[in-house]
């Protein structure tokens, strides 16, 4: 984490490249690495996401399972029915929980949101209480709320909390990019490999997918 009372160029270059750290590092670990690296090139998101947690959250739950356009779509019919991502959770709080599914959201998820919601309402906005938290202690603390596994767990510690040791092996773009660096290699072994830098090496497998990239690995 930077300190922010240092003065001097170090300083503010380090505000304005929050990963330089992590890209040293991973580079120097192995070619493979320092390649993943260079091909993502700069992260084009900021982490963590400056907005609200409870944003984060339904667009996390909208994801599970589902491609990318298709969570875009949801999300924009739950916001073009409802008005705001507070108004969306109000709803699926308030909606019975056999009710059929709607706008393109199961029934699961909608739960899922409603529970965020309840926790909220009950605990207040956790992302000060929780952001001191080692990694598995943070994944516990979402995972036990209903309607949140492993994967959504890990993205809200990415996104949400921007959690610098989060390794999400189970998504399938880490997957994917992984297998093309080291086909041979166990996920423990990948996993060892990227320790300390977890977070910053997922982000650059999905920037990497992002930008059509993949092929020259």
């Amino acid at each position: 984490m930077v300190d922010s009372t240092r003065l001097g160029g170090a300083s503010r270059v380090a505000r304005s490249d929050p990963w330089r750290v992590a890209r040293r590092d991973l580079s120097a670990r192995c070619p493979r690495l320092a390649d993943l690296v260079r091909l993502a090139g700069p992260i084009p998101r900021e982490i963590p996401d400056p907005r609200p947690v409870t944003h984060l959250a339904v667009r996390t739950v909208v994801a599970q399972l589902v491609s990318t356009a298709a969570a875009r779509t949801i999300v924009g019919r739950l916001l073009e029915a409802h008005g705001s991502f507070e108004e969306v959770v109000a709803w699926a709080r308030a909606t019975p929980d056999d009710a059929p599914p709607s706008l393109g959201l199961s029934r699961a998820k909608r739960r899922a949101i409603a529970a965020w919601g309840d926790f909220v309402a009950d605990h207040g906005d956790p992302r000060e209480r929780w952001s001191g938290l080692d990694a598995e202690a943070l994944l516990e603390e979402i995972m036990a709320l209903r309607g949140f596994g492993r994967w959504s767990a890990e993205m809200l510690a990415i996104f949400a909390f921007g959690h610098p040791d989060i390794w999400p092996e189970g998504d399938a773009g880490v997957v994917r990019v992984m297998r093309r660096l080291y086909p041979r290699r166990k996920p423990p072994s990948i996993r060892a490999r990227v320790a300390g830098q977890s977070t910053y090496a997922a982000l650059c497998c999905w920037t990497v997918i992002d930008r059509g990239r993949e092929g020259e690995l």
